[in-house]
């Protein structure tokens, strides 16, 4: 462990996120891709570094230094693949368009219609009338949180099939 106390935040957020709920899932991505940034940072700063092994005061071989170095570029090859992971995590559950939107609300059967439509005005269900067309914005923000509880109800069914 290079830096323990970094790692072991890390270790707790990844947990943190794999338990979280649709309403702080967001929140939690934040967190986690925040640390990630930090310890890639210093992972960077260490590997720069003569001498590289700071916990150790004896004097350390060339070959030593040729691992430490192999570890610390493994470790940032790997945080680096877990923050592109967790950004696209993120980004998919931020961004969402009003075709989008109208596409998870046709699979889900939102408010029990499968056939949406995106007009200029807004969305609706096929023969909805003026009551039934919700803005884009509450299409998105809607179609969003349903994606999120998909993907906490996928995290939850995995979970059960690994145990």
């Amino acid at each position: 462990m290079v830096y323990p106390q970094l790692e072991e935040q890390l270790s707790h957020a990844r947990h943190d996120l794999r338990q979280a709920t649709s309403e702080n899932i967001i929140h939690l991505c934040k967190h986690y891709l925040a640390l990630l940034s930090e310890y890639r940072s210093k992972l960077y700063e260490l590997q720069g570094t003569p001498g590289i092994n700071r916990q150790s005061t004896s004097p350390t071989s060339p070959e030593d230094v040729g691992d430490i170095r192999r570890a610390i570029r493994a470790a940032i090859e790997n945080t680096t693949k877990e923050r592109n992971g967790t950004e696209m995590l993120l980004l998919s559950m931020t961004t969402v368009s009003g075709y989008e939107a109208v596409e998870i609300f046709n699979r889900r059967k939102y408010e029990g219609h499968n056939n949406w439509e995106l007009r200029s005005s807004g969305i609706k269900f096929s023969g909805g009338t003026g009551r039934d067309l919700l803005t884009i914005k509450e299409a998105v923000d809607i179609a969003g949180l349903l994606r999120r509880e998909e993907l906490v109800a996928a995290q939850a069914s995995k979970k059960i099939q690994t145990r």
